[in-house]
């Protein structure tokens, strides 16, 4: 855990004494964990021992505790959210999804065997701001997606980096400074340039990019026939597969209901081969393509999982969120940790 984390998790400690009379004790991270995790969390009734793996990680997106929740496996210890803030929206979806959280101002969700607490409505600490992250605007959203598909673009040139992101040259470098002062990655170093926490930089993008870069992408909603626009030929129409048509064909387990497009303009062409029409409430979504690397030869007509990943985390639903978890494990984190 870094310094800040640390202070998270110990104030988050204290305000759960302060709220909910339980005192909360950590221990370190057992060897061998599915997934990385910050601590152990023990908590201790009159009847009773609880125990919990903690994850620190600042929440400021309504889809963080969906995102958490499809990346951890099944476990006898549940996972625990430990924030600085979670405000009473972001509190009612910890409780929707079963997900344990604790915050530095005493908000609180726990459950167990014979266990259960839910505190919410206190207010953000004084001390508690909100910084600006320049990997969190849209641009920077962009470079770190083109980071996170093509690990080895860290080892390129600011030039190139902005080619593939699809940005103005000048931006990547503040970016990348940013990325480099939080941890995500080594840059200054030339010989040793690498991703250094790329799970936790696609965590982060995934979060953001709903509500910041994708409505940026010109997103346009037409109706079709569900068979007619299966069979069109979308690399024909440089466009690509998102969201559950693109599920589908990672996992062979979702049968979509809406369609997500990801094409580039012009798109007349793209509506006139699947027969689309104009509709505010269709079941089909264009947006604009916004990268500018080859998409993975297995699947050329797909776009990058992590966007898959993303869209299906954003729209709430179960079935989307076990695709999600599926497509992370077998077709993301693998690429972080290859095999030698």
């Amino acid at each position: 855990m870094t310094t800040n984390e640390h202070r998270i998790l110990d104030a988050a400690g204290q305000a759960l004494k302060r709220t909910a009379g339980l005192e909360a004790k950590v221990h370190p991270v057992p060897t061998g964990q599915a997934r990385a995790i910050d601590a152990i969390i023990e908590l201790a009734t009159n009847k009773r021992k609880y125990r919990f793996r903690a994850e620190v990680k600042t929440v400021d997106r309504f889809e963080t505790p969906a995102l958490i929740k499809a990346q951890d496996p099944a476990h006898r210890e549940p996972i625990l959210l430990v924030a600085p803030y979670i405000t009473r929206e972001v509190a009612e979806r910890c409780r929707q999804l079963h997900l344990p959280f604790i915050d530095t101002a005493g908000n609180a969700y726990l459950e167990g065997p014979g266990l259960l607490v839910y505190v919410i409505g206190n207010n953000k600490p004084a001390e508690l701001r909100r910084d600006h992250f320049r990997a969190l605007n849209p641009a920077g959203l962009q470079i770190a997606f083109a980071l996170a598909c093509q690990p080895t673009l860290v080892q390129t040139t600011y030039r190139e980096i902005a080619a593939r992101a699809g940005v103005a040259l000048g931006t990547v470098g503040p970016v990348m400074k940013d990325l480099e002062a939080r941890g995500y990655l080594r840059f200054q170093r030339e010989p040793d340039r690498k991703l250094l926490d790329p799970e936790r930089m696609v965590e982060e993008w995934v979060t953001h990019y709903p509500v910041t870069l994708r409505p940026k992408l010109n997103p346009r909603r037409f109706r079709a026939d569900t068979e007619r626009l299966q069979q069109t030929d979308l690399l024909h129409q440089n466009a690509y597969w998102g969201g559950e048509a693109a599920a589908e064909k990672l996992t062979r387990y979702l049968k979509p209901a809406q369609f997500t497009i990801y094409a580039r303009e012009p798109i007349a062409k793209l509506i006139a081969a699947g027969r689309m029409r104009a509709d505010p409430n269709g079941n089909v979504e264009v947006l604009d393509a916004f990268w500018n690397f080859e998409p993975e030869k297995e699947l050329p007509d797909v776009v990058p999982p992590i966007l898959v990943y993303a869209d299906l985390l954003a729209t709430h639903d179960g079935r989307d969120v076990e695709a999600a978890r599926m497509i992370y494990e077998r077709r993301i984190a693998p690429t972080f940790h290859p095999t030698k």
